[in-house]
């Protein structure tokens, strides 16, 4: 949910356009052009081509219900909680594009561009030190019940993000990179924005506040206030917060300080947990869709708004860089360009299905057998497609595939808070043991790819291809002699040491497995999404347990529900390990590097997404740097030896990563669909897709 000015020279991404209608010619008309330019903004008339009302295509009518196949049910309709810790990519489908924003990301070349914001405006350094933006919001836009969409709203999310420390994705919203800013709303359609401690950056402006969602007051308002109840007498303790108040079977040095901060975190915990839980029964949309019905176990209802205010807009991106916006009353707005180039994309945004249904299914197989049956229009599916599954949907002639480089990973994380997790040589084990090849190509056939880095190689501008990857190509001889070395000079033993047997061809595994502290290794649990879910996650699961074992550990694989996983993972912090995947979000501004890893995220300590509970202040310097840059180049570097850094340290082992493999019933006329991530990334375009009534 970020992005950055420049992006252009970033990625190389398809300059494929469909359309869906046959268009008659355009007419020549005159508009009124803002155009933003070296920092000025000029206004100009010029005379643009304005195509006609499309007819009907010839293969069908425009549009059709859309209806998705899913196969995970949404945690909440709460848009709090979605943020919060019911953060799942299930509900991020339901609900995406409810909550508007002031900024947002051009649709093929993610760059900045406004969204409620009328231009992008210039920042202001002053006397003080401090800095101000001052954004101007268009007039016009409503929710979904006809209230308007004001710099009130804009102001109620902001403060109540930052007075009551909302975690997750929370933080980013109003606090990224330990940011301190104020927002004020001058009136109904002004917003002034002091940034106190920091200069804005890519990291804590374009990829953090402007990008921010906005909620209504007037329906969240209650909920928030009873929240704030919790905290209204918490005052922060005067003495500094221990770093060793929840490690494992060892008492605190300062049981005081704890137990201080314990009373002040519960305050904050409460104040949240009553603001996750609260009923958002009509709740209004800023969107073009409302989510307006939720059967669990069979179906997601979205209904499109007749009164959408963006409703008609049309996009153009040009070959230049130019990205331009005719909006529905005729106001254009361009941005980084003169327009001179080939027009890249041109499309106008919906709604266009009058009802999106997000039907559920019980596992993927089913979703994709009602794709092949014509039941469903398209399945979103944030896993990999096993070539049967293709196979199964293709049956039916009616089905399209569309191919694109994926943007998310799939990886092993370590509890840091729990022995042995806590151990270098225990984590280099792991790395040193798992074969990520052999999975993929022997077992797997191909349908994924190893993954050596937490940057997927799809994002050209930001992935290092020289991260270090000293295991690949080890014989399973080679990888079990090169684990034990690492922890026998780490202090681990065996009664027996784990063995290669040339005889057998395989390991002697090993017996009697102790720590470096003498005690006997306890038993752990590797947590991760069963078969019926994702069956390659459970097969990583099941091979590295198995290959741990071989090493003498007592490591079980636990293949359980998506939904059962989050709460011991993303809520509890209380787990040994586990396997899961992450759809990375901002393409242009990679702020992942600060969200799971960065010290003050700890979920442990924070309830944000640093579920390891990594702290290395090394690492945290470069995640500073990198939040406050304003070089582009700069930032690429940053990201370039943070990479390095996670593969040395290892609070994640990636494991793959996927191509993204789309299909969808040929009936269904998608904007665009050469992009980074694909149509799954888009959550199904389900605004902007035409569904055609075949006739």
């Amino acid at each position: 949910m970020k992005k950055v000015l420049l992006i252009l020279s970033l990625l190389v991404v398809g300059m494929l356009a469909f359309t869906a209608c046959a268009t008659p010619e355009p007419e020549v008309i005159e508009k009124t052009v803002i155009v933003e330019k070296e920092g000025e903004t000029i206004i100009k008339t010029v005379e643009v081509e304005v195509e006609a009302e499309e007819e009907a295509p010839a293969g069908g009518e425009c549009c059709d219900n859309y209806t998705l196949g899913i196969f995970e049910e949404p945690v909440s309709l709460n848009y709090w909680n979605y943020l919060g810790p019911g953060s799942s990519v299930w509900t991020q489908y339901v609900l995406a594009g409810n909550q508007p924003s002031l900024f947002g990301l051009a649709a093929k070349t993610f760059q900045f561009v406004p969204s409620l914001a009328t231009d992008i405006p210039t920042p202001v350094e002053n006397d003080d030190g401090t800095y101000t933006i001052t954004v101007n919001m268009l007039e016009g836009p409503t929710w979904s019940d006809g209230e308007l969409v004001t710099a009130q709203d804009y102001v109620f999310t902001f403060n109540a993000c930052k007075d009551l420390k909302l975690t997750q994705n929370w933080p980013n919203q109003c606090q990224p990179a330990g940011l301190d800013a104020e927002v004020e709303a001058l009136d109904d359609y002004t917003l002034e924005f002091t940034f106190l401690n920091q200069a804005p950056s890519l990291g804590n402006w374009q990829a953090g506040l402007a990008l921010a969602p906005i909620l209504p007051e007037h329906f969240w308002g209650d909920a928030v206030d009873e929240a704030y109840v919790f905290v209204a007498d918490a005052t922060e303790p005067e003495m500094e917060r221990p770093d060793d108040c929840v490690v494992e079977d060892e008492e605190p040095a300062d049981p005081e300080a704890c137990d201080a901060w314990a009373a002040y975190d519960e305050a904050f915990s409460n104040a949240r947990k009553t603001l996750y839980e609260a009923d958002p029964a009509g709740s209004p949309s800023g969107g073009s869709l409302t989510t307006d019905k939720w059967e669990a176990g069979a179906f997601v209802q979205r209904t499109a708004r007749d009164d959408s205010f963006f409703a008609g807009t049309e996009v153009v991106e040009y070959d230049d860089g130019t990205y331009l916006e005719i909006l529905p009353d005729g106001t254009e707005r361009q941005f980084y360009g003169e327009a001179t180039g080939e027009e890249t994309l041109r499309y106008t945004s919906g709604p266009y299905s009058p009802t999106v249904i997000h039907s559920i299914y019980g596992s993927q197989d089913a979703a994709f057998l009602a794709l092949a049956n014509e039941e469903v229009d398209y399945v979103i599916n944030p896993l990999g497609l096993s070539r049967g599954l293709k196979e199964k949907a293709t049956q039916s002639q009616n089905v399209v595939s569309y191919t694109n480089a994926d943007y998310g990973m799939y990886y092993l994380a370590f509890n840091f808070n729990k022995a042995p997790m806590n151990d270098q040589a225990f984590r280099e084990a792991f790395e040193i043991v798992i074969d990520k090849s052999f999975v993929v190509n022997q077992v797997l056939a191909g349908v994924v790819y190893p993954m050596y880095s937490t940057m997927p190689p799809g994002n050209g501008f930001y992935h290092n291809p020289d991260v270090p990857k000293p295991y690949v190509g080890m014989s399973r001889e080679e990888r079990v002699n090169e684990a034990v070395a690492v922890l026998k000079d780490a202090g681990w033993a065996w009664e027996t040491e784990p063995a290669w047997n040339a005889d057998t061809n395989d390991v002697d595994p090993g017996v009697g497995i102790t720590m470096p502290n003498g005690e006997p290794m306890p038993e752990v649990v590797i947590l991760g999404p069963g078969p019926a879910y994702d069956p390659i996650r459970a097969t990583f699961n099941q091979w590295i347990s198995e290959w741990a074992r071989e090493l003498g550990m007592p490591v079980e694989s636990e293949l359980t529900g998506f939904n059962t996983i989050l709460g011991p993972v993303f809520v509890n912090a209380d787990y040994d390990m586990y396997i899961l995947g992450w759809s990375l979000g901002n393409v242009a501004f990679p702020d992942y590097y600060e969200a799971f890893w960065h010290s003050s995220n700890c979920t442990a300590e924070t309830g944000n997404y640093n579920t390891p509970c990594y702290k290395n202040d090394d690492y945290d310097a470069l995640v500073d740097e990198f939040m406050s840059t304003s070089d582009i180049d700069r930032a690429r570097e940053l990201v370039f030896e943070m990479q390095v850094k996670l593969t040395e340290d290892l609070p994640y082992i990636t494991l793959f990563y996927k191509q993204t493999e789309d299909l969808a019933l040929g009936r269904v006329e998608y904007p665009y669909t050469e992009t980074l991530g694909g149509i799954e990334f888009q959550a199904g375009f389900q605004s902007d897709a035409q569904v055609l009534t075949m006739k």
